[in-house]
This record gives structure tokens, C-alpha cells and sequence, in this order.
């Protein structure tokens, strides 16, 4: 299962140690904690997390918020949480302008915590997904297929046949390895050595082999734990 990664900004080391320990529990993956802007900007670069946490004071003269500016400012954006104890009506207007996921007042509630989480990583996720489209040439045009159109690709030989919802099969000359690296993973898994499929698209499942509408495909035994984990947490 994947484990997604969080980096903690917080200039209070017990805060921050207690979160961590939490996150750890809840199966999170913490990228490191960072005390200053300047520290989580180092993490972020080094780490690239899926999601940070950021106290609005932090140590040094830049702030959450102006870390929140730098994130915003990136290419491939990271959603990010306040937890802060500042509440007061300028440091709300400010956390406004950079759009965060949530803002979590402290004492923070692990279960509330717990929540935001969740729901800022499936709102990235899925926002990603609707985003993501993939390019096929087949030797005379060039398609552009949007990811959730993707049921599953097979490889066949040189070639990879895409299999769409809406465009039928396209076939490009290119390896299934070059092909997922433009895909999201998940929800698209590599199954077998010539399959790789989109979860979204699955509709049923056997343990040994899935279903994308009428087409039966293998699952190797090497990859079948970790498929079936995915499957049930989806289904």
C-alpha cells in the first residue's frame, strides 16, 4: 500500500514529536519535521511530500504563511494544513488568500486531524487524476487521453494497446514501463508483466485475476497481495 508522505512545520519540538508519533500510527509517512521557513523549504525540495502541516509562527522572521506563498508558487502543488493557535481576524484573512486544504486551531484533535488529512490527500488525488492525460502517437496522430478514460494497457510485444472508454484501443510503439511513468500510481497498477490497469475502471475481482468490464486479466502471484489490498480499500 502506499504510504503518504507529510512533512510537519512546527517550531515546537513537543507539537511537532506528538504529531509525528500520530501520523506514524495512522500509517503516514513523516518526511521530516522543519522548525523555520528556511527548513521546510530544504525538506520539501528533498522529500517532495504529498502533504505538509504548517504552524502559522515559526521560528526565524518568515512565516507559515509566507511558506504557504512559496508552495503555491511551485509547479507541481502540494496541498497543505494550518495548525495554528493564531486566530485572530488578520492571521485568518492572511491564511485565506493561499487557499489552504484546512485550518486546524490547537489544541489539535487527532481525530479531526486524521480527517483533514484524508480528505486533502483524496481531494489532491482525484483533482491530479481528472488532470492527467496521456499522449499516444500511433505512428500518423497524436491523442491526447485523459487518465480516468483509461481502462487498462496491454503490452504486445514493442507495442502497447491502450484500452479507452470512449476512443477505443490505440496502439503505440513504446515500452509498458516508459507508458506507466506518465500515469498516476495509483490508481493505475501494473498486474502483470503485460498488464497495467486503472483501479477506477475495475468491476470485479477474483484472487487471482481482475475484471474490466467483459475482459478478464492475470494478476502475477508476485504483485496479488498488494493488488487485493488496493482493491478492497477501493472497493
Amino acid at each position: 500500500m502506499r504510504k503518504w508522505k507529510i512533512l510537519i512545520v512546527e517550531d515546537e519540538i513537543l507539537i511537532a514529536d506528538t504529531i509525528q508519533r500520530y501520523l506514524e500510527q495512522q500509517g503516514y509517512q513523516v518526511s521530516g519535521i522543519a522548525i523555520s521557513y528556511e527548513e521546510a523549504v530544504q525538506l520539501l525540495t528533498a522529500e517532495q511530500p504529498d502533504l505538509v502541516l504548517i504552524d502559522i509562527r515559526l521560528s526565524g522572521p518568515k512565516t507559515g504563511i509566507d511558506l504557504a506563498i512559496f508552495l503555491q508558487q511551485q509547479v507541481q502543488t502540494v496541498p497543505f494544513i494550518y495548525l495554528t493557535s493564531q486566530t485572530d481576524k488578520k492571521h485568518i484573512d492572511q491564511a485565506k488568500q493561499t487557499f489552504p486544504a484546512s485550518f486546524l486551531t490547537k489544541p489539535i484533535q487527532a481525530s479531526a486531524l486524521y480527517a483533514n488529512i484524508e480528505i486533502a490527500l483524496h481531494k489532491q488525488e482525484t483533482q491530479s487524476f481528472h488532470e492527467t492525460k496521456l499522449s499516444i502517437y500511433d505512428g500518423s496522430n497524436i491523442y491526447l487521453v485523459p487518465a480516468e478514460d483509461i481502462l487498462y494497457l496491454k503490452a504486445d510485444h514493442v507495442y502497447v494497446e491502450v484500452h479507452t472508454k470512449h476512443q477505443g484501443v490505440l496502439v503505440q510503439r513504446k515500452s509498458l514501463t516508459d507508458m506507466l511513468e506518465d500515469l498516476l500510481l495509483p490508481p493505475f497498477l501494473q498486474v502483470h508483466r503485460s498488464f497495467v490497469i486503472n483501479l477506477k475502471a475495475v468491476t470485479g475481482w477474483q484472487p487471482q485475476c481482475v475484471f474490466i468490464n467483459e475482459t478478464t486479466i492475470p494478476i502475477s502471484r508476485a504483485r496479488r497481495k498488494e493488488i487485493l489490498e488496493y482493491l478492497e480499500e477501493m472497493g
